[in-house]
């Protein structure tokens, strides 16, 4: 079997094993506050984009794609770091009647202070679900990386999401 053929016969898998009855879009707003070197500050996060469940195979699997974008701020004792950031990422848990546990990560491009770079961030949330909505909490670890070096962050907060619409 050529790779090609692999490939397509595992899309066409995927394709059978999702349920497009739970396919659903989203749009989600994130808050945080974060630490970095002894530094404190907040966060603002928009997400956007889209979920679905592995039903047929695993019962309450969630898998999410995510645009993400947004604005951090780190108060320091020299000049304070302002980060703004684009870019995508994904969440993968499952869901237990109304709480869902689910582990994300994101990567995205980041102008911080006008120096661009990159910014990555893991972590996990709990969500409260609604039937078209939760709400939840996250801690996220990340960093930042420019060409003037690495500075990390923590962040923990609370998020809302908004889900079952067209964008």
């Amino acid at each position: 079997m050529t790779r090609a053929s692999r490939t397509a016969l595992a899309f066409i898998a995927a394709c059978a094993v999702t349920s497009p009855s739970r396919a659903q879009e989203f749009i989600g707003m994130d808050h945080s506050l974060m630490e970095g070197s002894g530094n404190w500050g907040f966060n603002v996060d928009l997400r956007a984009g889209y979920r679905t469940g592995f039903s047929r195979i695993l019962y309450g699997w969630i898998f999410q794609l995510e645009l993400v974008g947004g604005y951090r701020q780190l108060f320091t004792n020299v000049e304070d770091l302002h980060m703004g950031r684009i870019g995508g990422g994904l969440r993968s848990g499952f869901s237990i009647y109304w709480l869902q546990f689910l582990p994300f990560i994101h990567c995205s491009a980041a102008d911080a202070n006008g120096n661009w770079g990159v910014l990555v961030d893991g972590g996990v949330a709990v969500d409260w679900r609604f039937k078209w909505w939760s709400l939840g909490s996250h801690y996220t670890h990340g960093g930042l990386h420019l060409d003037t070096g690495w500075q990390e962050f923590n962040e923990v907060g609370a998020h809302v999401e908004f889900r079952g619409f067209v964008l």
